[in-house]
């Protein structure tokens, strides 16, 4: 019976301490990972408050990824739109003040100008967030416009003989040409560039057909906020078109339009105003509409602005509610999921007086022997 009654001691010694074991890996655990456990199944009737609040907090990042990923596009629109504006403007209070003054002496000036400034709002029209075409609607991978050049070839040159006006042009082609010979009237030369095709203009065949597609955000299970802003819009379009006239139009002394004597065969022996006036009254009429359209599209181009910044606006205030909501939700994870760290060190330390006092009665059990007692 002793031996039993010893056998059962140690085994069930050896019970206890294996508990007292496991109790103390879990504790170690516990502090080296801050966590209650490894599973979810460890957190008893806690799992569900701890699975709901964490996959809310994944819907929250990942509609917080949306919003960021929105914004950086809209300041970005934003930013292009500006620099458009501003090239526009500048633009635009050049050929003003030259208009007020009734002439135009460093046209040439100009028209350069003009030419970097149609190929830097190209450029900006193609602006991109990595990979993305920020003009091109949701058909982002499409670039949404190519300077060709058709747009050139589509107003064409006008180069009248100097030396007799009764001549062939030295150059004529497009509509510049068909205004030069006299084909189509100052009006119907105004008119064939505000109506140009889009195609003409280079845009993609996605912006031209309008199957571009809406760009917008999904911020919540059931909101979008649309921010789109497709490159050819109107007010684009006419700033391309405007910049577009003053890089190709005949100087003032070429501009089509009759000589002020009927008898004079070149501007050499036609009387004053040079150049003519018929000429003058052309080119200024041209330069007039164009800055018209300037104007009305910068004016234009602020509402756009305005409309995008709301976008941005609105999806800010959701994004510091997301902040707050994450913050909550990371709190309840942490109530449930999360140990005490002081209370866990003061079990560990309990834990391990209660292990090493363990050992000691198992080593004291172990050495109570009829041999060891008679040895005494």
């Amino acid at each position: 019976m002793t031996g039993i009654s010893t056998l059962g001691q140690a085994l069930d010694q050896i019970s206890r301490i294996q508990s007292q074991q496991t109790t103390l890996d879990t504790l170690s655990t516990q502090i080296a990972t801050g966590q209650k456990t490894q599973q979810f199944s460890g957190l008893g009737d806690d799992v569900l408050r701890s699975q709901r609040a964490r996959a809310d907090l994944n819907s929250i990042e990942q509609y917080t990824t949306n919003i960021q990923n929105a914004q950086r596009r809209i300041e970005l629109i934003t930013n292009s739109i500006e620099q458009i504006s501003a090239q526009a403007n500048s633009l635009s209070a050049a050929i003003t003040v030259s208009v007020q003054g009734g002439d135009l002496p460093n046209f040439e000036t100009t028209q350069r100008l003009a030419d970097d400034v149609y190929n830097f709002l190209v450029d900006l029209i193609n602006t991109q967030d990595g990979e993305r075409y920020l003009f091109a609607g949701a058909d982002s991978s499409i670039k949404p416009i190519e300077n060709d050049g058709q747009f050139d070839t589509f107003l064409g040159t006008f180069v009248p003989d100097p030396t007799d006006i009764t001549n062939p042009p030295i150059t004529a082609s497009g509509f510049l040409g068909e205004f030069g010979n006299g084909t189509i009237t100052v009006d119907e030369f105004i008119d064939s560039y505000s109506n140009v095709n889009e195609n003409v203009l280079g845009f993609s065949e996605s912006l031209v057909s309008g199957s571009a597609g809406r760009v917008s955000v999904r911020v919540d299970e059931n909101s979008d906020f649309d921010y789109t802003f497709l490159g050819n819009n109107d007010a684009i379009k006419d700033i391309l078109i405007g910049v577009g006239v003053l890089k190709n139009l005949p100087n003032p002394a070429n501009t089509p339009g009759a000589l002020n004597d009927p008898t004079a065969l070149n501007a050499d022996s036609d009387t004053p105003p040079f150049p003519s006036a018929e000429q003058q009254e052309n080119f200024f009429e041209i330069i007039n509409d164009i800055g018209r359209k300037l104007i009305q599209a910068v004016d234009s181009l602020e509402g756009e602005q305005f409309r995008l910044n709301l976008v941005e606006a609105q999806t800010s205030i959701i994004q510091e509610q997301y902040t707050f909501q994450t913050s909550s939700l990371q709190s309840l994870v942490g109530q449930v999921e999360n140990v005490d760290l002081t209370e866990t060190i003061a079990k560990l330390q309990q834990a391990q007086l209660g292990l090493e006092a363990s050992f000691s009665v198992t080593a004291l059990l172990s050495d109570l022997s009829l041999v060891n007692f008679l040895g005494r």
